[in-house]
C-alpha cells in the first residue's frame, strides 16, 4: 500500500502535469498561429511592395511577359522567397524558380481562385507545392489595370524555416514546462509530506490505541481542523487509557478475590467449556489446568453434572449440598448461577463449590458434646437427688448410712464442680480470654513441683514417677501456672490409664536449632487403639469409659492441653502401641 503522502504528491504532480501540458499545446498552436499570421502579413506586405517597385500594374502582363521575367530572375538570390506572376486566365507569366513556360494553369490554386474569381484583396494557401516537393505558405495579391484585375501577383516561402521555427518553440516550452514539472514535484512532495506528517502519526496512534498501547499520543505541530483531530484523538487515548487502568486494576482486584477465595469457583460457557477456574477449585476437584475442558468431563460426580444441567435447562439459581467421593471425601455446598444476556438467552454459568466438610464434622462435634455434657451432668445431678431424696425418706436418721451418703453427696458434688470448671476454663482457652502472665521459668523445677502434686495419686496405685535428668538448667518463656496445668493433665492421665506397678517417665530436650523445648510424658499402660488416636483431643472422648469415670475424670483434660499449648505456640503430638504404651509430647518456643 502506497504511502498518502505519495498519493497526494503524485495528485498534484498528475494534476499540475495534465494543465500544463493542456496550457503548452494551447500556447504552442497560439505562437504558431502568432507565428504564421505575423508571416502572412509580411508576405503580404512584400507581395504589395513588390507590385509598386515592378510597376506590374503599368505593364501587359501578356505581351511584356518576357520582360516581367526578366525583372524577377534577380530577385531571386536576393529574396528568400518564390515569386510567381500569373495573368487573369490562371497562366503563369513569370516565376523565380522555375520555367513558366513548363508551368501549367494555377487557376485551380485556392489562393489564386480568391482572388481571381473570389474577388479577395489577399488570398493565402499553405500546402505541399507539386513542383517543388515540400509544404509552402502561399500569398496572393491581385494586380490591377485602370480599377480591372488583369492577374495575380504571388509570394510563396517554405514552410521548413516556420516550422524549425515552431519546433524550436516546442523545444523551448517543453524545457521550461520539464523543469518547471521538476520543481512542482518537489514542491508537491513538500506540501505532502507537510500535510500528510499530522495524518500519518493520527494513524499510527490510532494503531497504536487499536494494540492497546494506550500511552501513544500525538506530539507534532498541527494547525486547523488537523490540530482539532489531533486533539480529540489525544483525548481519546487519555480516556482510553485511563479506563483501561481502571479496568486492569478492577480485573487484577477480582483476580485475586477469586484466586484468593476458599470457596472454589468454575466459570463455564454457553458451549459447556472451562474458561476459568480458582486453586480451590482444582483442589477440590483434584485437577490441574481445567481451561478449555468439558466441565461433565472434569466433574467427577453425577450430582454436580446434573446439578449444572438443570441452571442451564431452567436458566435459575440451582443450590444443593452434594458429597463427592473424589479424589476425596467432601461434603459440598453447590451453589450454580446462570449469566444471562440481555435478550435472556444463557451465555454461561457460575459454579461455586464451598467446602462445609469441616463444619458439619463440627457441627457432629457439638451434637455429640451436648449429649456429653447432658449425660455428664445428669449422671452427678441423678446422685445427688437420689441420695437425698433417700435421706428425706428416713435413712438420714442412721447414723452410718447419712455418713455413707453425704459422703458421696460431697464427691458427686465435687466431680460436678470439677466439670463445670473445666467447662468454663476449657471456654475461655478456646475464645482466648485468658491472660497469659509470661516470666522465666525453670522446666525441671516445674516438672518436680508437679510430680509433688500428683504424688498421692500416683502412689496409690504403686506406680513409679521417674523425673526428667538435666546436665544444664533449662529456661522457657511462658506463664509457669499453663505449664504446670499441661502437665498436671498429662500426668495424671498416664496414671489413670496405666495399671498396678507401672511407671509415667517425664522427659525434657532442648532443640537449639528451632530454638524450643519438649517435654514428653510416657508410661507403659494400656495403650491408645489407633483409631481412636485422631479423637482423643475431642472433647469428652474416653478411650476407656468405664475407668476414666472411675477415677473421677471429665472427658476434658486433653481438650485442655491442646488448646493451652496451641495459644501458647506450639504442638502437642501422641504416639501409642496398644498394650505397650503411649508417649505425649509436647512443643513449645523458648
Amino acid at each position: 500500500m502506497k504511502k498518502l503522502w505519495l498519493k497526494i504528491g503524485l495528485s498534484f504532480f498528475v494534476l499540475f502535469f495534465i494543465v500544463m501540458v493542456i496550457v503548452g499545446l494551447i500556447s504552442g498552436e497560439l505562437m504558431k498561429g502568432v507565428y504564421m499570421n505575423m508571416k502572412e502579413n509580411q508576405l503580404q506586405d512584400d507581395a504589395k511592395i513588390l507590385l509598386t517597385t515592378t510597376k506590374l500594374e503599368d505593364i501587359d502582363l501578356d505581351q511584356d511577359a518576357d520582360k516581367i521575367q526578366a525583372d524577377l530572375v534577380p530577385l531571386e538570390d536576393k529574396i528568400d522567397a518564390r515569386i510567381t506572376v500569373i495573368d487573369q486566365s490562371g497562366h503563369v507569366v513569370a516565376d523565380t524558380k522555375e520555367d513558366p513556360h513548363e508551368l501549367g494553369s494555377h487557376m485551380n490554386r485556392p489562393e489564386v481562385q480568391e482572388v481571381l474569381k473570389q474577388g479577395k484583396d489577399v488570398g493565402i494557401a499553405t500546402r505541399k507545392s507539386s513542383t517543388l516537393g515540400y509544404s509552402m505558405l502561399y500569398v496572393a495579391v491581385p494586380i490591377t489595370h485602370n480599377g480591372v484585375t488583369d492577374g495575380v501577383l504571388r509570394i510563396s516561402i517554405s514552410l521548413e524555416s516556420v516550422e524549425n521555427a515552431v519546433h524550436q518553440l516546442w523545444l523551448s516550452l517543453t524545457l521550461v514546462f520539464g523543469l518547471a514539472l521538476v520543481f512542482i514535484g518537489f514542491i508537491s512532495a513538500f506540501i505532502a509530506r507537510r500535510i500528510t506528517r499530522p495524518v500519518n502519526e493520527i494513524i499510527d496512534v490510532s494503531m497504536d490505541l487499536a494494540n492497546n498501547r494506550y500511552y501513544s499520543r500525538i506530539t507534532g505541530k498541527t494547525s486547523g481542523e488537523l490540530q482539532d483531530l489531533s486533539l480529540s484523538v489525544n483525548q481519546l487515548a487519555q480516556s482510553l487509557e485511563k479506563q483501561m487502568q481502571e479496568i486492569e486494576l478492577n480485573q487484577q482486584r477480582l483476580s485475586g478475590i477469586v484466586q484468593n477465595l476458599v470457596s472454589g469457583v468454575m466459570l463455564i460457557d454457553q458451549r459447556k467449556l472451562i474458561v476459568m477456574t480458582n486453586p480451590m477449585m482444582e483442589q477440590i476437584i483434584g485437577e490441574k489446568d481445567l481451561t478449555g475442558k468439558a466441565y461433565f468431563e472434569v466433574l467427577k460426580s453425577f450430582a454436580l453434572t446434573q446439578l449444572v444441567d438443570q441452571c442451564l435447562e431452567k436458566k435459575a439459581f440451582q443450590q444443593e449440598e452434594i458429597t463427592i467421593y473424589f479424589p476425596r471425601e467432601l461434603i459440598l455446598d453447590a451453589n450454580v448461577s446462570p449469566i444471562l444476556s440481555k435478550t435472556g438467552n444463557v451465555t454461561g454459568v457460575i459454579l461455586l463449590l464451598h467446602d462445609i466438610t469441616e463444619i458439619r464434622r463440627l457441627e457432629n462435634v457439638r451434637s455429640e458434646f451436648v449429649a456429653n455434657v447432658s449425660h455428664e451432668l445428669k449422671t452427678p445431678v441423678t446422685a445427688l437427688k437420689g441420695f437425698a431424696e433417700t435421706l428425706l425418706d428416713g435413712a438420714m436418721y442412721d447414723e452410718v448410712l447419712l455418713k455413707k451418703f453425704l459422703t458421696i453427696i460431697k464427691e458427686e458434688s465435687d466431680r460436678l464442680h470439677r466439670l463445670i470448671m473445666d467447662i468454663l476454663e476449657l471456654s475461655r482457652i478456646e475464645q482466648k480470654h485468658v491472660s497469659m502472665n509470661l516470666e522465666q521459668v525453670d522446666v525441671e523445677d516445674v516438672v518436680i513441683a508437679t510430680m509433688d502434686t500428683i504424688r498421692p495419686m500416683a502412689v496409690e496405685k504403686e506406680i513409679q514417677l521417674v523425673p526428667p535428668i538435666l546436665e544444664k538448667p533449662i529456661v522457657i518463656h511462658a506463664e509457669r501456672d499453663r505449664l504446670q496445668q499441661i502437665l498436671i493433665n498429662l500426668i495424671s492421665n498416664a496414671i489413670v490409664y496405666t495399671p498396678q506397678n507401672g511407671e509415667v517417665r517425664v522427659g525434657v530436650i532442648e532443640n537449639e536449632a528451632n530454638d524450643t523445648i519438649s517435654i514428653t510424658v510416657t508410661d507403659n499402660g494400656i495403650g491408645i487403639p489407633v483409631k481412636d488416636i485422631d479423637r482423643i483431643f475431642e472433647r469428652f472422648y474416653r478411650v476407656d469409659r468405664a475407668r476414666s469415670r472411675h477415677s473421677g475424670g471429665t472427658g476434658l483434660g486433653l481438650s485442655i492441653v491442646k488448646h493451652i499449648v496451641e495459644s501458647c505456640g506450639g504442638q502437642i503430638q501422641v504416639e501409642s502401641i496398644e498394650g505397650s504404651g503411649t508417649t505425649f509430647t509436647v512443643t513449645l518456643p523458648k
